[in-house]
């Protein structure tokens, strides 16, 4: 068995940098009983890199120390060693010591009425088998909210970091896959300049960085499985928390947990949390009751609706109601929180033919109302069996709920939506 502070063979009378390297490399690998082929495997490199690096015909690269320095599980005392033996006269000091990102946004204080999914999110994770909760809600919904709150949570159990990323999969411009490994890579400490060009090489690298360390990652906003998929680790200690707009299936070993608007109660306690007790003390409870409801229940609603009322001490509960009747769309907005520039990333992302649907349907279905593929095949000039295909992917987009097997219906202020929708296109 070698020590860290032992001579490895091979390494007496060697001169150069690569060459006392190669002997630090040897001796370990043959205390860890792998053979080059396998070393190279466990590394993710090349086996003739591994030679290279054996023989002391290749300088080795910052990024090739990290990789070799896990895969065989040396001590910082290792690694230490093996960074002063590859570093060159102008090369400076490899990035091998591990860093621990800590990039989760702020959270909100409390998370009213989402008490029970935090508790499902949080226990995936602990105890269950899950490496994976993809949480998914129409806009609004407050799932960015439920995850970094869990994340918080959840954090002191990742002890090597939490690693963060809008994938903004329904803004204007998505995050590339490959432009996401690019920066969650560089935060665990592999240089710009060591990240491979191509998309499936930079997955593999990132998996092999994370392959021995415990690290919670979160995806926010993503438009779809393949935006996904490249950025799941493999290794068993890390955990993934996905939102987005849209259910998400086929990511192996997951969780699905889809947001619902709140209960009456919730979103009561909600408004008044944000909007300050003192703005609606002495408030009858049925005003406070119909306030909510006007916004459909939907945390972001609620919560702008409250905003609003805070920052005008004139407004009474009253006021907030007379506005609530007119078009709700264009009075729930505050800043940069918008209902209805929320829904139209949702309606952008359809294809032609859904957002055809989502108009003909919103503008033709009265509120509250369901609508059975029957019908709908009707007000879209198309066959029943057709019909109910373009439901389901609405449902899957979450601008449809569905009211009972077979029968859907519009969100209140996503059916205003949808009719605003058609009197411009």
């Amino acid at each position: 068995m070698y020590s860290a502070r032992c001579t490895l063979p091979g390494a007496a009378g060697e001169t150069g940098d690569g060459h006392a390297a190669g002997a630090l490399l040897r001796g370990w690998r043959k205390r860890a009983l792998l053979t080059q082929e396998q070393l190279a495997e466990k590394a993710g490199l090349n086996v003739r890199t591994v030679r290279r690096l054996e023989s002391g015909g290749l300088q080795p690269r910052s990024r090739s120390v990290l990789l070799i320095a896990q895969a065989l599980g040396l001590c910082g005392e290792e690694r230490e060693q093996l960074a002063a033996a590859a570093r060159g006269p102008a090369a400076g000091e490899p990035a091998v010591d591990p860093i621990v990102p800590r990039q989760l946004p702020a959270g909100l204080a409390a998370l009213a009425g989402r008490e029970g999914e935090l508790t499902t999110v949080e226990n995936a994770h602990r105890a269950g088998p899950a490496l994976l909760v993809a949480i998914d809600g129409m806009a609004g919904a407050g799932k960015t909210a439920l995850a970094v709150h869990a994340a918080h949570r959840l954090a002191p159990a990742f002890p090597d970091g939490q690693l963060y990323v809008d994938l903004h999969g329904h803004g204007t411009a998505p995050v590339e896959p490959g432009e996401a490994l690019a920066r969650m890579t560089r935060a665990l400490g592999v240089p710009g300049e060591d990240l491979p060009d191509h998309l499936d090489d930079r997955a593999a690298l990132y998996r092999s960085v994370l392959a021995r360390r415990r690290v919670l990652v979160v995806l926010d906003d993503a438009a779809d499985e393949d935006q996904v998929q490249p950025l799941l680790p493999a290794g068993p200690g890390c955990r993934v928390i996905v939102t987005s707009r849209r259910r998400l299936s086929g990511l192996g070993d997951s969780r699905a947990l889809s947001l619902d608007v709140l209960p009456l109660a919730a979103a009561v306690a909600l408004f008044a949390e944000v909007a300050g007790r003192e703005r609606v003390s002495g408030v009858p409870r049925g005003e406070l009751y119909e306030v909510v409801a006007r916004c459909g229940s939907l945390p972001l609603a609620v919560r702008i609706a409250a905003e609003r009322l805070r920052s005008r001490p004139t407004w009474g509960v009253r006021d907030l109601l007379e506005r609530l009747a007119g078009d709700r769309l264009a009075e729930l907005a505050a800043g940069r929180h918008d209902v209805a520039a929320a829904l139209d990333r949702s309606y952008e992302r359809l294809p032609a033919e859904l957002r055809r649907a989502y108009r003909l349907l919103g503008a033709r279905t009265g509120a509250g109302a369901n609508v059975d593929p029957r019908t709908a095949a009707a007000l879209l000039g198309t066959s029943a069996p057709h019909a109910e295909r373009l439901l389901e992917r609405l449902l899957d987009a979450h601008l449809l709920r569905e009211a009972a097997p077979g029968r859907y219906r519009f969100h209140d202020l996503v059916r205003d939506h949808a009719c605003r929708a058609s009197r411009v296109a």
